[in-house]
């Protein structure tokens, strides 16, 4: 049975789901090269700091966030921040899909569907984000789909 995909925006009271998907996101894919004790005792606290100061707050603004559900469940998020470096385009400063829902083509939706909103607002803009040169699974991931 197909499941029912949705991406809806996020809002401030989606401040803690992000962050916990953020900082489980970083806890799976930064192990070995952050250290543990950081990622285990300061993540969750940072990644709520910092959700709470850009979704309630406003700070890094103008943002856009998504939430992708996968039947109505909390799969992952995406966040786009347009100005935040305007000389190399437009940022997409997170894309994170839970372990759980890896290998099933939703980072790859969530990617596609911010390179064509990007294409119909900013047309010639490029879409860019950066990757732990260590996070050899997200660059792989770039990879396949023809980043560079």
């Amino acid at each position: 049975m197909p499941h029912q995909i949705e991406l809806v925006q996020a809002t401030p009271a989606d401040v803690a789901l992000i962050a916990t998907m953020h900082a489980e996101s970083w806890l799976d894919t930064y192990a070995g090269l952050i250290p543990t004790e950081y990622l285990e005792q300061h993540t969750p606290a940072e990644r709520l700091a910092t959700w709470r100061a850009r979704l309630v707050d406003g700070a890094e603004a103008p943002l856009e966030v998504n939430i992708l559900l996968v039947d109505g469940q909390a799969a992952g998020f995406a966040c786009l921040m347009p100005l935040a470096e305007p000389g190399y385009g437009i940022y997409l400063d997170n894309l994170h899909v839970r372990k759980t829902y890896h290998g099933h083509g939703y980072g790859k939706l969530l990617l596609a569907h911010w390179a064509d909103y990007t294409a119909r607002r900013w047309p010639g803009k490029p879409l860019f984000l950066y990757v732990l040169d260590g996070n050899t699974s997200a660059r792989e991931f770039y990879r396949r789909l023809g980043g560079v």
